[in-house]
């Protein structure tokens, strides 16, 4: 879930496009999303003002883009994780791997899409429908692997696996800004290992 992997989620797109979400998200290394500016991406993208605005008619479709390129980034990483998961144990190796990023990043990074809302919640439209969409699949990943776990018998078969998802997004999301807050990638760890254990003290095994 680091910004490189996020960032490499632009390749596939045409040149322009390409070189200039790239360099947007290279530039969120080192500010916030409301303090780019056109002029910023132009200069670190190496193309022409020309050529920016064909490929972007304002800053919102920019920030639209950006948000898809961070939003396919983190479903990359997490789609082949939670698509594992058929188990309690198989959760807890997702749990694992979140917070062994974390610990890379000393906690700093926080979550990629994540620390984009309070940038984008009545600001720009367009991105914030992207960033919605995205953790709507992202909860779709957490709900499908959850189902799963009920099918093989170790989650109560009246659960919804949709509020758990919900739920476990929200203690994921606090968890991630607590670490960013105080660089303690153990406060990811503390808030996973609660809500999972409130899992398993409701499951039948």
């Amino acid at each position: 879930m680091s910004g490189d992997q996020t960032g490499r989620h632009a390749e596939d797109a045409p040149e322009p496009h390409r070189l200039v979400v790239t360099a947007a998200i290279d530039l969120l290394r080192e500010r916030r999303l409301g303090e780019i500016t056109f002029d910023d991406v132009r200069a670190a993208s190496g193309i022409s003002e020309a050529q920016l605005r064909q490929v972007f008619e304002n800053e919102d479709a920019l920030v639209e883009a950006v948000v898809q390129a961070q939003v396919a980034g983190v479903l990359a990483g997490q789609k082949p994780l939670l698509e594992r998961v058929r188990s309690l144990a198989g959760l807890q190796a997702w749990r694992d791997k979140l917070v062994e990023d974390t610990l890379v990043s000393g906690g700093a990074g926080g979550c990629p899409i994540g620390s984009l809302i309070g940038e984008l919640a009545g600001r720009h439209e367009r991105g914030h429908r992207a960033l919605v969409a995205g953790f709507a699949a992202w909860e779709s990943l957490l709900a499908a692997a959850f189902r799963r776990i009920q099918e093989g018998g170790e989650l109560d078969a009246g659960a919804d696996p949709e509020k758990i998802a919900t739920a476990i997004m929200g203690a994921l999301q606090g968890g991630f800004l607590l670490a960013q807050t105080t660089r303690d990638p153990d406060q990811l760890a503390t808030v996973l290992d609660v809500s999972l254990e409130h899992l398993r003290v409701h499951s039948h095994r």
